[in-house]
């Protein structure tokens, strides 16, 4: 292979077979996708369809139970190239980390726990302790 052609990243990719899926924050799209090779700063992924590729991708990594942000690096058909700029391991704490928007954190949380699963708990209302007069 020429040099031109050869692979010029600065960190080896792993591959890999693993379920991922995509989050648009601008258009609140969730896209599920398969994660075929990744490093420390990008991965790539395949999906059944793409429309309009955002600035901002989030990248639901659940087999590294990771949260990563980035953007595109380059598109071919159902498969696209991701550079990451953040990312974020997740807790089984059920607590939000602070750089991880809430929209990411449910996102997260439904895909890790099946869809049917709640997202957050809601407190319960007080009790009503007002008084009636008659």
């Amino acid at each position: 292979m020429p040099e031109q052609y050869t692979d010029r990243r600065a960190e080896p990719r792993h591959a890999r077979d693993d379920k991922g899926a995509l989050l648009f924050l601008s258009s609140r799209e969730i896209i599920t996708c398969r994660i075929l090779d990744s490093s420390a700063s990008g991965a790539r992924v395949a999906l059944n369809h793409m429309d309009i590729v955002p600035a901002e991708i989030w990248l639901i990594d659940l087999a590294t139970i990771s949260v990563k942000r980035g953007s595109a690096a380059w598109t071919a058909g159902t498969r696209m190239g991701l550079k990451f700029n953040f990312i974020q391991k997740m807790t089984d704490d059920s607590r939000r980390p602070a750089k991880v928007p809430q929209e990411v954190y449910d996102a997260w949380l439904r895909l890790k726990n099946g869809p049917a699963a709640p997202v957050k708990k809601t407190p319960e209302a007080p009790e009503d302790n007002a008084v009636y007069f008659d």
